[in-house]
């Protein structure tokens, strides 16, 4: 049985898993970013790997920035990572390790793990939303990810509702469904609390699933964005599923808002043959990076 070296690269932290090519995570860990430039962290990844005694046919790297189709794993961007910028990331890594390496947007590495293994699983056309402090999340076709004619398709994060105020920040879906700039603002005035209150997803959901009637409110009104911008993919990608995921998507109350929501908007329009999505969970958490890494290192090998 062959198997991979998985690595999702985070702003704090490094995860790692050693997965096998029927998408069984053997064993896994973690190690804090390091931040003192692209080579340190190449050679962390290679002593981590190194570590596990372990013959690899690949490596997976999921990473925040934009990530062309480029044979070099080329990232732009990084996110907080800015010393990725422009760094031939999958070269390096793969010249160290001396070892096939595929390199992809943190984003769409989940949408593929959840099409190797999940949610997507069998779908011809699927749509992952990770719901944090931004939308993140990918679309996958046919096996692959879709990412146009930029490398931008599946930004999420960026499409934007208001004419009024059109592509200016704060009108974008990011912001108004992101848990932090989204949920939680809107609970918090629902609340009629200082939008500088202390109250992580933990809190939030501690209100409604307690029954407190301002903070439901504030999640229908989330739901309610949610469920006119996932109608939006909808018309225009016709999938077959969109999963979410994201901290909140662990919350069962969440889906049931939302479905209520979708179901009202659709009861309501003249438009009776707009296709209703599907709309599911994640299966995978965290864990769904480290596969789509591994996903896409194995289609790259194949496609050489």
């Amino acid at each position: 049985m062959k198997q991979y070296f998985a690595v999702d690269i985070g702003g704090t932290a490094v995860k790692w898993a050693v997965i096998t090519e029927d998408n069984q995570i053997q064993k896994k860990g973690e190690f804090a970013t390091p931040y003192d430039g692209a080579e340190a962290l190449v050679e962390a990844v290679a002593r981590t790997l190194e570590a596990q005694e372990e013959t690899f046919t690949g490596i997976g790297v999921s990473v925040p920035g934009t990530v062309p189709n480029d044979p070099d794993g080329i990232i732009y961007g990084g996110g907080v990572l800015t010393f990725l910028d422009k760094v031939p990331f999958g070269k390096m890594l793969g010249e160290r390790c001396n070892l096939p390496c595929a390199v992809e947007n943190d984003g769409k590495s989940c949408a593929l793990g959840e099409y190797s293994a999940g949610a997507l699983q069998g779908s011809h056309t699927g749509i992952v939303l990770v719901l944090g402090t931004g939308i993140g999340g990918g679309i996958v076709i046919d096996g692959k990810i879709f990412k146009g004619a930029h490398s931008f398709a599946g930004e999420f994060s960026f499409i934007c509702a208001d004419p009024e105020v059109g592509l200016m920040e704060g009108n974008e879906f990011g912001k108004s469904c992101g848990w932090k700039t989204g949920l939680q603002t809107l609970i918090l005035k629902e609340k009629q609390l200082s939008l500088d209150t202390e109250a992580d997803g933990k809190q939030l959901f501690e209100w409604i699933n307690s029954g407190d009637e301002a903070a439901m409110r504030g999640l229908r009104s989330f739901c309610r964005r949610l469920a006119l911008q996932i109608n939006n993919l909808q018309v225009i990608l016709d999938p077959e599923v969109v999963a979410i995921g994201g901290g909140i998507s662990t919350q069962p109350v969440l889906f049931r808002v939302l479905k209520e929501e979708m179901d009202l908007m659709y009861e309501k329009t003249p438009w009776k043959h707009i296709p209703v999505p599907k709309v599911v969970k994640c299966e995978h958490g965290n864990d769904a990076n480290l596969l789509g890494a591994v996903y896409q290192c194995m289609k790259k090998m194949q496609e050489k």
